[in-house]
């Protein structure tokens, strides 16, 4: 059964994870780019890159975020969309940005990530699943989700 997640809950679920994905228009294509990611109570998103790539073109736009998450004892997935616009950060002041930078999380791609960028939420939303049948017997991989 899908239901709506309340914007209480998409806020604890976007302060759980740490990679999520920004969604953006360049150059008229769409493209969704994994990013490691903070988040802060108002829903407001903080991510960095460097020079030279398709997220360092986001500032002035608008974007969409979107983080996920399974919890397998529950056999519950859930969605959380953040949609708004991008700003860059020359000076990463907001509280978000100084917690990605206390976690000294390692990024995905090489290179030095020197380039913050906040997410400004204008919309906050959500979904859980909860999924049907027995997941007991499955070890690993549970249909298009990586447990």
């Amino acid at each position: 059964m899908l239901e709506p997640l309340s914007q209480r809950e998409c806020i604890d679920r976007l302060g759980i994870g740490c990679v999520g994905r920004v969604g953006l228009v360049a150059d008229g294509v769409p493209h969704v780019l994994p990013v490691n990611y903070a988040s802060e109570a108002t829903g407001l998103v903080v991510f960095r890159t460097m020079q030279g790539t398709l997220l360092s073109t986001v500032a002035g736009q608008r974007v969409v975020f979107e983080v996920d998450g399974f919890d397998r004892n529950h056999a519950m997935g859930w969605s959380v969309c953040v949609h708004g616009t991008a700003h860059e950060d020359s000076v990463p002041t907001a509280s978000a940005a100084r917690s990605l930078a206390d976690r000294s999380l390692i990024t995905w791609a090489p290179g030095p990530r020197d380039r913050w960028f906040t997410i400004e939420p204008d919309e906050i939303t959500g979904r859980r699943v909860a999924l049907s049948g027995d997941l007991s017997d499955l070890d690993g991989w549970i249909q298009g989700v990586v447990s």
